[in-house]
């Protein structure tokens, strides 16, 4: 009987030495890909308005380069926080607004992104002042989504790719807008 009992010791023991090693190759494993995959990122402001709002929690990634109207977060070039804000251009394009249009080395780009904003302006009114901006090397140009109050590439200039913390893909909170990045 006694051998019955050790045998059960040894056996719930062995299950127990398995389960640790289970739970710690899992952390490690989740540990890596929060280091070198992916990053939470929250947004603060209504910059982002209304595509993105405030405290609302994203998932981003940690590699691969930006495409044309991507979000990303970045280190501020002019406070010591996040920015959270949509790229419009890269290294050696010309950026131009002209009465709400945007321009990209001359090509009209549509934002549909904005449509929710542009829609309730009064006739003759522009969401986005014109300017115009050639983006220096290694430099992209940020917006944020709600031009009046944002303070973006308009404000400090263009941002290193280097500078990128993530590239927002995935929205996970609140529960009632989990999904894709628009």
């Amino acid at each position: 009987m006694t051998s019955r009992i050790s045998r059960r010791q040894q056996q719930t023991q062995l299950f127990t030495w398995k389960d640790l090693l289970w739970v710690v190759a899992l952390l490690l494993v989740v540990f890596g890909l929060r280091q070198f995959v992916f990053t939470p990122v929250e947004v603060h402001g209504a910059s982002m308005d209304p595509n993105l709002q405030d405290s609302e929690r994203l998932i981003g990634l940690k590699f691969g380069d930006p495409k044309r109207f991507d979000v990303v977060s970045f280190h501020a070039p002019d406070a010591d926080k996040e920015y959270i804000k949509r790229v419009i251009a890269f290294e050696g394009e010309k950026v131009e607004y002209i009465a709400d249009q945007l321009f990209i080395d001359g090509e009209p780009y549509t934002e549909t992104y904005l449509d929710e904003f542009k829609k309730d302006l009064a006739k003759e009114t522009y969401f986005t002042e014109d300017f115009s901006f050639l983006v220096p090397k290694g430099g992209l140009f940020v917006l944020g989504d709600n031009r009046p109050i944002s303070k973006d590439s308009r404000v400090f200039g263009a941002i290193s790719e280097e500078s990128i913390t993530a590239n927002a893909k995935f929205i996970f909170w609140p529960p009632s807008k989990i999904g894709a990045v628009k």
